[in-house]
């Protein structure tokens, strides 16, 4: 996928890690990776006591963050059978741009049969007067999983840094073979629109966003989980079932720490489903 926010962008600046996971004898490997600086990939571990086959991968950012106009891509290709856990080692942070240039962040990932993927719930952070663009584009067979999440932040909070970006687009879609299960567009602008007003954030500042894709969605009530969310009246939260195969799951917060411990708790529920 090719972003053309900025054709001025130079490219000595891009990263890109592509990798490729096939199952082997029982046990989910890793059989290619090229790694552009500054993004890196550890070696694979296996540390799913529940699923020892499945491949754990740490993605690094040796950067520290995307400077004006950089842009990073990632290409996942996860074949029939194998299981995947992707952990980014760390939040992904937008400096401010000076000169007008979008950050950008684009993931393509397929999936095969059979296969799985966790990408573990991590924050973007928009400095002052930065501009990120993220696009994820995932396709995957009908009888695959993916457990998905992901927090924008307002800023550098503790630095009193809220909504003083110029702007955050995210789109996160998945395609099941020709149809577009999920299409999430986001678009966050605090220049132009005042995110704290009635309907949209009011008094929150953390956004968190959970997907859940799964074959066994008929073992898991929604009501259910709807009522076991609700347990901070601090935190907005709802989940919902999108045509019997997805299910989304909303938070707003102002509590950071707060939020990641209800996202990982979460996340580790819905990741029993895939065992």
């Amino acid at each position: 996928m090719n972003l053309q926010e900025n054709p001025t962008k130079l490219l000595s600046h891009n990263g890109r890690l592509s990798l490729e996971f096939a199952k082997i004898r029982d046990k989910t490997i890793m059989t290619n990776s090229y790694q552009s600086p500054p993004l890196k990939a550890s070696r694979t571990l296996y540390l799913n006591t529940a699923n020892p086959s499945e491949a754990t991968v740490y993605m690094m950012e040796s950067s520290g963050g995307l400077m004006e106009g950089d842009q990073n891509e990632f290409r996942i290709d996860i074949k029939e059978n194998a299981d995947v856990c992707l952990i980014p080692q760390s939040a992904t942070v937008v400096y401010p741009a000076y000169n007008g240039m979008w950050s950008s962040q684009n993931i393509d990932i397929s999936m095969g049969s059979k296969s799985s993927l966790a990408w573990k719930t991590e924050s973007v952070i928009p400095f002052h007067k930065s501009k990120f663009l993220s696009k994820t584009v995932i396709n995957m067979a009908q009888d695959a999983t993916l457990l998905w999440g992901e927090i924008l932040s307002p800023g550098r909070d503790k630095r009193g840094e809220k909504f003083e970006y110029s702007d955050v687009k995210m789109n996160f879609q998945v395609w099941m073979e020709d149809d577009c299960l999920i299409y999430d567009p986001l678009l966050f602008s605090p220049e132009r629109t005042d995110l704290r007003q009635l309907g949209l954030l009011e008094d929150h500042l953390y956004v968190g966003s959970m997907w859940f894709v799964s074959p066994t969605l008929d073992r898991l009530d929604i009501r259910e989980l709807n009522e076991r969310l609700q347990r901070f009246a601090n935190i907005k939260v709802g989940a919902s079932l999108i045509e019997g195969k997805v299910v989304n799951v909303r938070w707003l917060a102002s509590d950071a720490v707060l939020l990641k411990q209800e996202m990982n708790n979460t996340w580790h529920e819905f990741a029993a489903y895939m065992v």
